[in-house]
């Protein structure tokens, strides 16, 4: 355990699955206390469940980002019963299927953009008014290295990837003068249930893809957790309004 975590607030969206739950039992292995939500009860209540098998102090609230209603119940939930979060994962998002450009629906890429982008805008809403009168706080969102490239037949998901690289800039610019971190973080292929759905279970694609891979593989959930982690950590002090890509070397290709 470091004293980065112990003691401290940690507050993950799309804790249910993937990434999101592995970043909760990463933090709570440190010491944090856990305020988890996700759209997904089924999928909360069990990493919840696991959680308090562990006997992780956790607080969990089901929290769609589409409402600012939803996320601010849930720091609300938090402050009555940890205080207000010391470190804040904006990690809850969606990768839908692939589509061409000029067949994709407006509501298919509006809903991207609305979960991705727009949900963490409203949880860095939600968070910063309490991390700004406490002078402290930390903010890591999980975009992707698809907001670093392009990647054909995803245009709503990369463009709401990239976007949410510009509002992490600008909104660390923003609040760095109150003591206040932001960065991004930019996962590559990981083994989540999302990769699953995207590839419906194809082993071919994916073999396929992790040979492209320098290192020939996909991430696991747990490496891309110890990444967020350490952005979430005084280990990363003086890192701010930038990125984190755990990629395996793919964009220095």
């Amino acid at each position: 355990m470091t004293a980065d975590f112990a003691g401290k607030t940690v507050l993950i969206t799309g804790a249910a699955a993937g990434i999101g739950r592995a970043i909760a039992f990463a933090a709570a292995r440190e010491g944090a206390r856990l305020v988890l939500g996700d759209v997904d009860a089924a999928g909360l209540d069990e990493t919840v469940a696991s959680a308090e098998l562990k006997g992780i102090e956790v607080i969990s609230a089901c929290c769609d980002v589409r409402s600012q209603d939803d996320l601010d119940s849930l720091f609300a939930k938090s402050a009555a019963g940890f205080g207000h979060p010391d470190v804040v994962y904006a990690n809850a998002g969606i990768l839908g299927q692939p589509a061409d450009v000029w067949a994709q629906s407006e509501a298919d890429f509006q809903r991207h953009i609305d979960i991705n982008l727009v949900g963490t805008w409203r949880t860095f809403k939600a968070a910063l008014p309490k991390m700004i009168e406490r002078k402290s706080g930390v903010l890591v969102a999980t975009a992707s290295v698809a907001g670093l490239v392009g990647a054909s037949g995803l245009a709503a998901y990369v463009a709401s990837k990239h976007a949410i690289l510009g509002l992490v800039k600008s909104t660390a610019l923003n609040v760095a003068k109150h003591g206040i971190r932001v960065n991004a973080l930019c996962p590559h292929m990981v083994d989540t249930p999302m990769l699953d759905r995207l590839f419906g279970g194809d082993a071919a694609i994916r073999e396929a893809l992790k040979a492209m891979n320098p290192m020939g593989r996909n991430a696991s959930c747990e490496e891309v957790a110890e990444a967020a982690l350490f952005l979430g950590s005084s280990r990363s002090g003086y890192i701010t309004g930038t990125h984190l890509a755990v990629d395996g070397g793919h964009i220095a290709q």
